[in-house]
């Protein structure tokens, strides 16, 4: 007979496997809208007068995943943009400059 705990989400074993999946999708969506910002995708979807950030770089990034048309220039987006790690580095530098 299986345990009924087992397939709860209420041990902390679990729960922590759960936090780690939920980290590192925010991760990945901030990588992409971090890429979407520089690419300029923000002014794309939002036509206003692009002196200031509209979207944050999580919901920039969910907003591309959702949309059918926002596939296809993710994907290309990606391909174009240098590596992610120059832009952790360019984020930390922007946060010490503050």
């Amino acid at each position: 007979m299986k345990d009924s705990n087992a397939s709860r989400s209420r041990t902390a074993g679990r729960f922590t496997v759960l936090v780690l999946i939920a980290s590192l999708a925010a991760f990945v969506l901030w990588l992409l809208g971090t890429a979407a910002q520089r690419g300029g995708l923000e002014r794309w979807l939002h036509l206003g007068n692009g002196k200031r950030r509209v979207y944050s770089r999580l919901f920039l990034a969910r907003l591309l995943v959702v949309l059918e048309t926002g596939h296809d220039v993710l994907i290309e987006l990606v391909g174009t943009i240098g590596p992610p790690d120059q832009w952790v580095a360019d984020e930390q530098d922007a946060l010490v400059a503050d």
